[in-house]
């Protein structure tokens, strides 16, 4: 059964993911939602690839398909692209390689409206190659700012992602992704949370998010930008609620001592390990240190991040050591998958 109703703005960002666009776009054109503005921002680079070509196609069938083409400078900046031309009075995501269940926009603004909230949020499959991981599907519930801040520093459901959300559209008036520094939504989706004040969290996995790469190559490459975009993260949220300071505290800890262990494992005496890089080591010794002074009452830090601490400070060559046994171990499980 189709369903109408206020104009949302369905963005998608697209750069070299010609093998799964077909899959992407259909998704959103076949949504049960019908009053949509599908905005297809397609970055061109160096590489050539086909997917100005297929968006082009799927343009001339449907007239609700709005083509930007772009130099390829980003996803901050294409997101931004896709907002400058979005005329929707709601705004979603749904990124090139990936794809939505047919009523998950339907789905998403039924909370919104039911729910009087202003950031709806569904669940998600985690698509890996020889699996898909679904979240537990549980009861809608509404959510505050802070509310909101504690499940994404717990991780314990949804995160930092645009692709999981609908969003009331004048929540991004004046505000922008930035476009010269990775993990652009972590910079902004804290501060669109916050200005929201009621979210609607419904479990119920309707995005399928395709976990593509190395994971273990991944965590090593991302892991400095972590800390500077959860660092900003934790000042604002604690700024908004004072009592996830020791929350705040947890999490940060984890990102640094996640960089230590990868210095010491990659980088430590070899060609990558630079100036550059060893003052960040420096950095992040000097943030686990200092932590130390207000560790004793925080329950939040627990047993294993504790143990890491003290290796990372008494112990370091320990501390490679079990790393390296840990990521092998990760290794040899994937063989097996």
């Amino acid at each position: 059964m189709s369903k109408s109703g206020p104009k949302i703005s369905v963005i998608s960002i697209i750069y070299d993911v010609e093998k799964y666009l077909p899959k992407a776009i259909e998704s959103i054109m076949d949504q049960t939602y019908e009053n949509l503005e599908i905005i297809l921002v397609a970055g061109e680079g160096k590489k050539p690839t086909k997917d100005v070509e297929i968006c082009e196609g799927y343009a001339a069938k449907d007239q609700r398909i709005k083509l930007v083409v772009t130099p390829a400078k980003g996803t901050g900046d294409a997101r931004n692209k896709g907002l400058d031309a979005a005329t929707g009075e709601y705004i979603g995501f749904v990124d090139g390689d990936d794809w939505a269940e047919p009523d998950m926009f339907e789905r998403l603004y039924d909370n919104l409206i039911s729910h009087k909230a202003r950031v709806a949020v569904c669940g998600k499959y985690s698509e890996y190659d020889d699996r898909s991981e679904a979240d537990a599907a549980l009861e809608a519930r509404d959510m505050s700012a802070s509310e909101s801040f504690e499940m994404i520093l717990r991780g314990t459901g949804f995160f930092f992602h645009c692709w999981d959300k609908l969003f009331d559209a004048a929540l991004f008036d004046g505000v922008r992704f930035p476009d010269d520094r990775y993990l652009e939504d972590r910079y902004v989706i804290g501060r669109v949370l916050q200005d929201a004040g009621r979210i609607v969290y419904d479990p119920a996995p309707l995005y399928h998010y395709r976990v593509r790469g190395n994971s273990l190559s991944r965590v090593k490459d991302m892991a400095e930008y972590n800390v500077d975009a959860d660092t900003e993260f934790c000042e604002m949220a604690c700024s908004v609620d004072p009592s996830l300071k020791n929350l705040s505290d947890s999490f940060l800890l984890y990102d640094h001592l996640t960089c230590i262990q990868n210095y010491l494992l990659y980088f430590k005496g070899k060609e990558t390990d630079t100036s550059h890089m060893q003052d960040r080591y420096k950095e992040h010794m000097k943030y686990v240190k200092d932590i130390g002074k207000r560790i004793a009452g925080n329950r939040e830090i627990g047993r294993s991040l504790r143990i890491k601490r003290y290796m990372a400070l008494f112990a370091p060559g320990l501390l490679t050591a079990v790393t390296r046994r840990h990521v092998e171990q990760l290794s040899e499980s994937r063989k097996f998958q």
